[in-house]
């Protein structure tokens, strides 16, 4: 039987049809991030764990369409070109029907392109660039904020914690611009004085940056440094080194979700402690029914905590898995209407896909994403046992100094 079926699959493809890319029984979906440097590897590393997770729940619960799932993942190092190599691999070589993921919005923009070149459905699970869904691409849906949803929210606490004179390092990436340009029109409208100086993500000394602004009359009352992968973890241990922040006159506040994960503390030490970062997740807040289950497997699986970039990604895959199931096909404009129309219980609430197109951002985005800001008070803490301090809805604190 084997054989005969072989040689049918080889007549047609004689005669030019072509063979359905899953005819084995198997859907592909593509994974991408950053596994290695430059990239957030840590961050990329752990959103591959998430997908598998959510794959092999899948498979255990009999696959998609009556076939097995696979994930095919791609390093992308952080980088634009990669970004676009690793979609064309994963399209045309791999025969992916959706891809998921990625972490670096330069990256972001890249595939972005990809996709609507290839015709192929793409979910972002952790790129915040507003122009990712400001560009309105049918085959592109984003699960992370956009800049401009999540960081109007964390200058909203800025202004309410008192801070009075703000100065930013910002990577000079589309993800950091974006961010500073959010927050700098929003502390602007509150009367807040804000200063920022851009540099390049490869950077590792940033001393003389922040000594610049340690020497200025008067003083900053609060650094924010907008940077991600290790040049956030150097700039936090480099601030408390020549003892400009965190300190009692300036609070330090990493955006990047690499100071969420446990390899912060090994590059920090002492100097995390007192640092201000956000978060997609808090524990003890009730989200959804499915979040303590994801949490506990993954600890199980992994040994590790979960930050909210992983429950995005495997929240992802199963955007995809659903919409293949309502569609009944994995026809890329079937899926791509089935995903229009998503309303899935994920792990930080429903998820749907707004069809608004102004502000541009808002197209095939999620907007239900919720914002934390947090406090380290403890060396070696888990961001799950730090402190609370806003929306003031759930704090359960306030800023602590050293």
């Amino acid at each position: 039987m084997k054989k005969l079926i072989l040689l049918f699959v080889c007549c047609l493809m004689a005669w030019g049809v072509t063979v359905p890319a899953n005819a084995k029984g198997i859907i592909k979906i593509g994974g991408v991030g950053p596994l290695s440097a430059p990239g957030s590897f840590e961050s990329g590393k752990e959103m591959k764990m998430a997908m598998e997770q959510a794959i092999e729940e899948i498979n255990a619960a009999g696959g998609v369409l009556g076939k097995e799932v696979a994930l095919v993942f791609e390093d992308t190092q952080g980088l634009p070109e990669k970004g676009t190599a690793a979609m064309e691999r994963l399209v045309l070589k791999h025969k992916a029907v959706a891809v998921v993921g990625e972490f670096h919005s330069s990256v972001a923009k890249a595939e972005i392109e990809v996709a609507n070149r290839l015709k192929v459905p793409l979910i972002i699970a952790e790129a915040w660039a507003d122009v990712i869904t400001a560009k309105q691409y049918k085959y592109v849906f984003r699960i992370a904020p956009a800049n401009s949803l999540f960081y109007r929210k964390i200058a909203n606490w800025i202004h309410a914690a008192g801070f009075k004179n703000v100065v930013m390092i910002t990577e000079n990436s589309d993800y950091g611009i974006g961010v500073e340009r959010v927050i700098r029109e929003q502390l602007k409208n509150a009367g807040i004085k804000m200063t920022s100086i851009t540099a390049e993500r490869t950077i590792q000394d940033f001393t003389p940056q922040l000594l610049r602004f340690k020497l200025a009359t008067p003083r900053p009352d609060l650094l924010f440094g907008i940077f991600t992968g290790a040049g956030e973890l150097l700039m936090v241990k480099q601030a408390h080194e020549i003892g400009f922040a965190p300190t009692k006159e300036t609070a330090l506040f990493a955006v990047g979700t690499d100071a969420l994960h446990k390899e912060f503390w090994e590059i920090t030490g002492q100097s995390g402690q007192y640092v201000l970062t956000k978060t997609g997740y808090y524990p003890g807040i009730k989200f959804t029914e499915k979040t303590d289950p994801f949490i506990k497997r993954f600890k199980e699986k992994y040994n590790r905590e979960p930050t909210f970039a992983a429950m995005e990604a495997y929240e992802a895959v199963y955007l995809v898995a659903h919409a293949l199931k309502r569609a009944g096909s994995t026809d890329p404009d079937a899926l791509v209407a089935a995903l229009e129309k998503t309303r899935f219980t994920g792990l930080r609430g429903v998820i749907r896909f707004s069809l608004d197109r102004e502000p541009a951002y808002m197209y095939h985005q999620w907007p239900g994403t919720p914002a934390f800001v947090i406090q380290y008070t403890q060396v070696n803490q888990p961001y799950t046992d730090a402190l609370l301090l806003w929306p003031k809805a759930h704090s359960n604190g306030q800023l602590m100094k050293p």
